[in-house]
Parts: C-alpha cells; sequence; structure tokens
C-alpha cells in the first residue's frame, strides 16, 4: 500500500498492547465513530497506536453495533525515544478556550501537562476524564505516537516547589528577559490565569531559586497565546 493511502486510514489510540497478528477490541466510543460517524465497514483499515508499540495498520474483523475488533497486520512506524520533556504548567480556564489551549500543546510537542491554582484562577475543578479524551484526540489528530501525561492540579507554589528542573514563567507587566529555550534539556514553562499574577505571587516566583521570569514582549496576551507561544519558540 501507497504511504499516502496509509495516511488516509482512521488513526486510533488503544491502551492495549500491539503486536504483529493481534487482536484488537475496540472501544464502544470507537464504534460508534467508526460505524455511525465514518461509516466505515470489516475489512477496511484502520490505525492503531498505543504510546509504547508504534504504530500499526489494522484491518476490522468485526463492526457492528456494539462490538468492533481489528487484526493488526504490519507496523507503520517505529515507537520513537522522546528526546527531550516540556512540562506546561497553567491555570485551567474556561471549557472552549481551555480544550484550544490543549488541542495546541499536543500539537506543539508538550509532554507533561500541569493544570495548577493561582490567586485569580476562575476554574478549581477539573473533568480529568474529558480532558485526557482531549488529549487522545489531540494525539490522534496530529500523529503523535505518545501522549502527554496529565498530571493532577495543584497549588501554583507547591508546583514549583516539586519541580526539578527551572520553570520558565511568563510574568507580564514585569522586567523580564525575553524567552529564548536554549538547547535540548527537559524545559518547563509556567503562564498566569486570565486576570494575571498578583503582586505577591509575582515576588514569590521572581525569589523563587527554580523560577526564570521571562517575557513574551509587550502585548499582553491571553492564557492560551501565551502558551503557544512559548511552546512554539521551544
Amino acid at each position: 500500500m501507497m504511504q499516502n493511502s496509509i495516511t488516509k486510514s482512521p488513526r486510533l489510540y488503544t491502551e492495549l498492547d500491539l503486536k504483529a497478528e493481534q487482536e484488537i477490541n475496540l472501544t464502544i466510543e470507537q464504534v460508534h465513530y467508526l460505524r455511525n460517524v465514518l461509516r466505515r465497514n470489516t475489512q477496511d483499515e484502520i490505525r492503531l497506536f498505543n504510546g509504547r508499540d508504534g504504530e500499526w495498520l489494522c484491518s476490522l474483523t468485526i463492526l457492528n453495533k456494539k462490538n468492533a475488533t481489528a487484526r493488526t497486520k504490519c507496523q507503520t512506524r517505529e515507537q520513537t525515544i522522546i528526546s527531550r520533556q516540556v512540562h506546561a504548567y497553567f491555570p485551567p480556564i474556561k471549557k472552549n478556550r481551555m480544550d484550544f489551549l490543549i488541542e495546541k500543546a499536543v500539537e506543539l510537542g508538550v509532554t507533561d501537562l500541569h493544570p495548577i491554582i493561582t490567586a485569580n484562577t476562575e476554574i478549581h475543578k477539573l473533568n480529568e476524564g474529558r480532558l485526557h479524551a482531549h488529549i487522545i484526540e489531540a494525539a490522534e489528530q496530529c500523529e503523535r505516537l505518545d501522549l502527554p501525561k496529565l498530571h493532577p492540579m495543584t497549588q501554583a507554589q507547591n508546583a514549583i516547589h516539586a519541580s526539578n528542573i527551572p520553570i520558565h514563567a511568563a510574568i507580564e507587566r514585569h522586567k523580564c528577559k525575553n524567552f529564548h529555550p536554549g538547547d535540548n534539556h527537559d524545559i518547563a514553562v509556567l503562564i498566569g490565569p486570565e486576570g494575571g499574577f498578583t503582586t505577591e505571587e509575582t515576588k514569590m516566583m521572581l525569589d523563587h531559586p527554580n523560577v526564570i521570569g521571562v517575557s513574551l514582549g509587550n502585548n499582553i496576551l491571553r492564557a492560551e497565546t501565551a502558551l503557544i507561544k512559548l511552546l512554539s519558540l521551544i
């Protein structure tokens, strides 16, 4: 099969192991997607990945209202080794903008997503199941072979103390140097909430030995825009 034909096959995530001649049970959500949205049939081809075993071309062997199975045919891509961890710390924002932030973070290669709580954070509860599903969907679409890890939400100060690598914090309205990500070492970035950081939070971060204050320019950016800019520079 030509490579461009393979890339037209639907691409789905599975938690199951993938190897040659393996029968894979798909989830009920994937059954609905393949059958009712994409109008696929048995013997049609799909691609599966699990973050461990690369990507595999598979053939649908069963597809009905409640069940679907796929049999692996050949590996289309080997699992790549992640050479750099990219951590993103961000306060949760409103639903549609949060979905956009997660989608772009996945596309731009974030390996670890850290929701944090600041004084001006408006959202204090997360539907982790929904966010995880959105992470999977973004990885399926952008053809990543791995999934970023979603960490539990915590207070910003606790997250900063717990990090074992320096955190580049985008602090608005403060004289900081422009962000320069440097070489291929692991890196962490942090953005503020919609209302910005308080004076106390800014002082805490700038006084902390593990935080590097950085500037993203003269304009005040929305939270999702600030994260996209940081990740694009990385």
